[in-house]
């Protein structure tokens, strides 16, 4: 308790609270920029900490990341393109409310969600961090294989009535990650006799390119007209009234998130679909996600 005391304390500090007031807004900025993503922008500014006091650049720096997450929702909501990896599910359910002239309320709802598993997972940090120590060095290749295994099955199962295109589109990206140098012995598989590929084929470059240029041609190919502009509906604060409304959702969401990212090499993304499944299947109306169902966008945020 007197750790946490202490760590409140020093959060109070001006030049702390400043840190953290620049680096929320400025992730929100960058990751709402397509292709910009956490990474990119620590690595500019990492340098900038350097003359900086260790807790306020550090601050800075998870600022920009925690927030960034946020702001991938951004353009997923509104335009159907992730702002960041992790975003992809957003736009199942994001940007369908948009298309029905609520916007307002998707992001409302998207920033209570991920605001509820920020806190969430950083209170389970607090309680149990000596106990998450101890189990996630058992974890080897064998349950890191199963886990993404699991992952693989929920991207299946995830897209009902689309079995079949979803199964071929994962193997698909299995593919495309086999690309380049393998860990072990280096040896290059499927390069070509192409350097470029000897790094592989950057995810980030592969979820913008399926969103953002499939949804530019498939605006292209549709007629010109004269788009009617709908009415903006919902509150700011709505998201976090609907949030309450599903609290079986929302922490079982934030729980699996847990789960998954002590597990090591597993990542988000199969968090994000077996949070996405689990909702699906004991939602009441399962048919509504991908059309704008709430529950949906709680799950991926």
């Amino acid at each position: 308790m007197d750790l946490i005391l202490s760590s409140l304390e020093i959060l109070a500090r001006w030049d702390v609270m400043i840190a953290l007031l620049v680096g929320s807004i400025g992730g929100v900025l960058i990751g709402a920029i397509p292709g910009v993503g956490p990474a990119v922008a620590i690595a500019i500014l990492l340098p900038a900490t350097f003359s900086l006091d260790p807790i306020v650049g550090l601050t800075v720096l998870l600022g920009i990341y925690g927030s960034s997450m946020y702001g991938g929702s951004i353009p997923a909501i509104l335009i159907n393109t992730p702002g960041t990896a992790v975003n992809a599910l957003t736009t199942y359910d994001g940007y369908p409310m948009t298309t029905r002239g609520e916007a307002r309320r998707a992001l409302s709802l998207a920033y209570s969600s991920s605001f509820f598993g920020g806190v969430f997972s950083v209170i389970c940090l607090v309680l149990f961090a000596p106990v998450l120590a101890k189990i996630a060095p058992m974890f080897g290749s064998r349950e890191i294989f199963l886990a993404a295994l699991l992952g693989i099955i929920l991207v299946v199962v995830a897209h009902r009535g689309q079995s079949l295109i979803a199964a071929a589109l994962a193997c698909f990206g299995i593919f495309l990650h086999t690309v380049g140098l393998e860990p072990v012995k280096y040896s290059k598989r499927f390069t070509f006799e192409q350097s470029w590929l000897s790094s592989g084929v950057d995810l980030i470059v592969v979820v913008l390119g399926l969103f953002a240029i499939s949804q530019a041609i498939f605006l292209l190919q549709g007629q010109d007209e004269k788009i009617r502009m709908t009415k903006l509906r919902g509150g700011l604060f709505q998201g976090m009234r609907e949030l309450a409304r599903h609290p079986r959702v929302a922490t079982a969401s934030a729980s699996l998130g847990v789960v998954m990212g002590m597990i090591p090499g597993v990542g988000e993304f199969t968090a994000q679909f077996l949070s996405y499944t689990y909702a699906q299947r004991t939602s009441e109306r399962p048919d509504d996600f991908g059309k704008g169902a709430s529950e949906g966008l709680i799950a991926a945020e």
